[in-house]
C-alpha cells in the first residue's frame, strides 16, 4: 500500500476540519455577541428593578403616612362621639328637668281648683 492514495481523502478531511473550525470560530463569536447583549439586557433589568423597588418603598411609606393619617383621624372621631355623649347626657337631664317641670305645672293646675 501506497501513502498516496490515502492523501486526497486526508486532505478532504484536514479542510473539512479547517471550515468546522472557523464555523465553529464564527458561531463562538455570534454567541460571544449574544452573551454581551444578554449581560447588557440584564444589567438594564437590574436597574430597572432597582428602581421599581425604590418606587415600591416610596408608596410604602406614603401607605404608612396615609395609615397613621387615618389613625389620627380617628381619635378625633373618637373625641367628638366622647363630646357628643357629654352633651348627649346633659341634654337627657335638661329634657328629664323640663318634663318634670311642665307635669308639675300641669298638675298644680289642674288640681288648684
Amino acid at each position: 500500500m501506497s501513502v498516496q492514495p490515502w492523501e486526497p481523502p486526508i486532505a478532504r478531511l484536514t479542510g473539512a476540519l479547517e471550515q468546522i473550525a472557523g464555523r465553529l470560530e464564527g458561531l463562538d463569536r455570534r454567541v460571544d455577541g449574544i452573551d454581551r447583549r444578554l449581560d447588557g439586557f440584564e444589567q438594564r433589568m437590574e436597574r430597572r428593578f432597582e428602581l421599581i423597588d425604590h418606587r415600591f418603598e416610596q408608596v410604602d411609606s406614603r401607605f404608612a403616612q396615609v395609615d397613621s393619617r387615618f389613625a389620627q383621624v380617628d381619635s378625633r372621631f373618637a373625641q367628638v362621639d366622647a363630646r357628643f355623649a357629654q352633651v348627649d347626657a346633659k341634654f337627657t337631664w335638661l329634657i328629664g328637668i323640663v318634663i318634670g317641670t311642665w307635669i308639675t305645672t300641669m298638675l298644680a293646675i289642674l288640681l288648684h281648683r
